[in-house]
């Protein structure tokens, strides 16, 4: 099987402070992909693109700026070269209650985890290519994730997914061309110029232009890109429950009903943006709620006031020892009941000795669950 390249760059930065002029509130990554036998052809007829508008310059985004008549012109010709573009596009604004990427190295590893997955899901054999010297600090960080899971070659060369560095290759600054062109449709930035759209110029080379973070209202879990392991239908209900409880209380008052809700919207995140994240730990949802009135809390008041009040209402979640998370299969309903069943058997244990003792104690005098405030108890467990 011919080799796939991968020639990837990006547009955007890192950076939150959106009413500061020139702060990108998109960020996008574009790959070039090139079957191994148009790789030279492609080389060859980019360079003469390049030399067309750029002259001995690089291509590059920037110099095109906002003559959006050179750009359209430049995508006109371009579009007939056999090549194809997969790109991610981050709407940062989106991102910004989540604490956790707030800090550059994390915002650099979610954005890398996620085009890793996307693009070792649609591609097998592929090599990805990215300018890791004259690159962004980004790209930087993009060539050392990918460099670190590139698979090792067996006796024979064979890797299906690896990655190699290229120096500035003229395909890369195609991919920088086509990250930029992606932005202008997305990025506030460009808002204000004449043409910002030119998607539909390069339609016919999209194979996806998938964009994060996915939001809750308008999500299906049949259409997710990177979804693996999941059941559909489970998905569907678990993911049901838990939007209806936020649309139901969206407007509430009490600190109480916004922490759950600031929690529920933080496993809603991971649970759509992120499969490779599992259980999310106890305190790393506790730390959600440091900057809201709700405060710092103790585990079992975390587990007390949030948890289990969110599953008074309905809401599905499931937990084991290593968090919790909105479940998406039997596997992880399975955890609920199990670790469920830890606690509920041996306090029902715990309440029939205390029961039997007392009946014991009193010749049968007392029955505890007799007493009309434990009727339903008595219920429950004589059935």
């Amino acid at each position: 099987m011919d080799r796939i390249f991968a020639y990837t760059d990006e547009s955007g930065a890192f950076g939150w402070n959106f009413d500061i002029p020139n702060v990108s509130t998109h960020f996008v990554i574009a790959s070039i992909i090139v079957k191994e036998n148009d790789l030279v052809s492609l080389q060859e007829d980019l360079d003469k693109i390049r030399q067309k508008y750029f002259g001995n310059a690089e291509m590059k985004s920037k110099s095109i700026g906002n003559n959006y008549k050179r750009r359209r012109s430049i995508l006109n010709d371009l579009v007939n070269l056999p090549f194809a573009v997969f790109a991610v596009v981050f709407d940062k604004r989106k991102m910004i209650n989540y604490s956790g990427l707030r800090y550059k190295t994390s915002f650099y590893k979610f954005l890398n985890n996620i085009v890793h997955k996307e693009l070792r899901r649609a591609f097998t054999n592929l090599v990805v290519m990215a300018d890791e010297i004259g690159g962004s600090e980004y790209m930087k960080s993009f060539s050392s994730y990918f460099r670190k899971k590139s698979d090792i070659p067996t006796l024979f060369g064979d890797a299906s997914f690896y990655f190699n560095k290229s120096d500035n290759n003229i395909c890369v600054q195609l991919a920088d061309i086509i990250a930029g062109t992606i932005a202008r449709k997305y990025d506030e930035l460009y808002k204000n110029e004449e043409i910002t759209d030119f998607i539909p110029i390069i339609k016919s080379k999209l194979i996806r232009i998938q964009l994060y973070p996915q939001t809750y209202e308008n999500y299906r879990i049949e259409d997710s890109p990177i979804a693996q392991g999941y059941d559909s239908e489970i998905a569907n209900i678990c993911l049901k429950q838990a939007v209806e409880f936020i649309e139901r209380n969206k407007d509430a008052i009490s600190a109480e009903t916004q922490a759950q809700i600031i929690v529920l919207d933080y496993l809603l995140f991971r649970f759509i943006n992120n499969d490779l994240r599992k259980y999310i730990p106890t305190k790393e949802l506790q730390n959600q709620l440091l900057r809201t009135p709700f405060g710092s809390c103790s585990t079992q008041t975390f587990r007390n006031k949030i948890i289990a009040k969110l599953r008074d209402e309905g809401v599905i979640i499931a937990s084991s020892s290593n968090g919790y998370k909105i479940p998406s299969n039997e596997s992880e309903l399975f955890d609920f009941i199990n670790h469920g069943t830890t606690i509920i058997y041996p306090m029902i244990t715990r309440l029939r000795k205390c029961r039997d003792l007392i009946k014991l104690g009193t010749t049968n005098r007392l029955d505890l669950f007799e007493h009309i405030e434990n009727e339903n108890l008595k219920n429950a467990l004589e059935q």
